[in-house]
């Protein structure tokens, strides 16, 4: 009878330790979820507009050399601490963060997003490192301390997919030492990486120069987006006697810029303002084109006159003289 009392006493004893350590597992549980959900989106972004009136807008493209999750490092802890980290479980992938971030940044900035594929310039981002390492984790002390690194590779091209702006790197960086937040680190690196993006360079970029000589090596394309489109060049041809045919054409000693037929204008006095539509025309290249003026009336032999065309650019001027000669009347 006593053997068999003291088996029950065991068994109750068993059950009532049972019964007071469940709610300790379970509050544990509960403090430490096996999977922690982490946004890389801020709420919201206060800027100052400042850029809300550029001549082209911005597309954003996103992509990563790295997966499609952050990294998260937990080599310094013990392995009972590494088992006590919960997996974390991301919103979006980094490109997707990388252009909810990107276009919340640029909007607060000003600038136009997706306005005309046909114009806008392509701000491509590439994230090529993007890491937490957690340095200390204690479930139970609640001690948590963490750091996290981001690196994005950006450059902006135009329209015609030619580099405004080359390769650069941008580098961001957070740490924490709260349990809490041992994982928010990797959000304020990603934040700081795309924010450290040079968006006043941008912004430049994304304005029509105010002369040629700004954006030397800006093409001429007809879309009129370089400062050379906008270059408006008087034309005044004269002749002595007037009523003379007018008519120009291009001469060209560079691949970039073709030949052109002569083109009829008008007669003389002729007079006008026009701006240039000579397709693969640089400021640079400017110094190897010629417009050729040719100045033609019945009874009288035709002239012709050629033109630096940087020196036209730069003087945005072409005038001339034609004193006509007239024909022999033996001819």
């Amino acid at each position: 009878m006593i053997i068999v009392m003291k088996i029950v006493f065991k068994i109750l004893s068993l059950l009532l330790i049972l019964v007071i350590s469940s709610p300790v597992i379970s509050a544990k549980n509960k403090q430490t979820p096996d999977v922690i959900e982490v946004s890389m989106i801020p709420n919201s972004i206060v800027e100052s507009q400042r850029y809300s009136n550029l001549d082209y807008g911005l597309r954003i493209v996103v992509r990563s050399d790295i997966g499609s999750n952050p990294d998260i490092s937990l080599s310094d802890l013990t392995s009972k601490e590494a088992k006590d980290v919960p997996r974390v479980h991301f919103e979006y992938s980094n490109v997707e963060s990388g252009e909810i971030i990107l276009g919340k940044i640029a909007s607060a900035l000003g600038f136009t997003l997706g306005s005309n594929p046909q114009s806008d310039y392509v701000l491509r981002v590439t994230v090529t490192d993007l890491r937490l390492r957690v340095r200390q984790y204690n479930a139970k002390k609640k001690i948590g301390s963490s750091t996290a690194t981001a690196v994005v590779r950006w450059e902006l091209v135009d329209a015609e997919n030619q580099t405004v702006i080359s390769s650069t790197t941008s580098t961001g960086r957070s740490t924490s030492d709260s349990f809490n937040e041992v994982f928010n680190p990797l959000f304020k690196a990603y934040y700081a990486a795309l924010c450290g993006i040079d968006w006043d360079r941008i912004a430049n970029s994304l304005k029509i120069a105010k002369t040629a000589r700004q954006e030397k090596n800006k093409e001429v394309t007809g879309s009129g987006n370089s400062a050379l489109e906008h270059t408006v060049i008087r034309w005044y041809i004269t002749s002595s006697p007037q009523g003379a045919d007018v008519s120009w054409r291009v001469i060209s000693s560079t691949p970039d810029v073709a030949n052109t037929n002569a083109n009829f204008v008008g007669n003389t006095p002729y007079e006008s303002t026009e701006s240039f539509d000579i397709r693969g025309l640089t400021y640079n290249n400017s110094g190897n084109v010629q417009i050729e003026v040719t100045c033609e009336r019945n009874g009288y032999l035709p002239q012709k006159k050629r033109f630096n065309l940087r020196q036209a650019i730069d003087q945005k001027e072409i005038s001339a003289k034609f004193n006509l000669v007239k024909e022999s009347e033996d001819e």
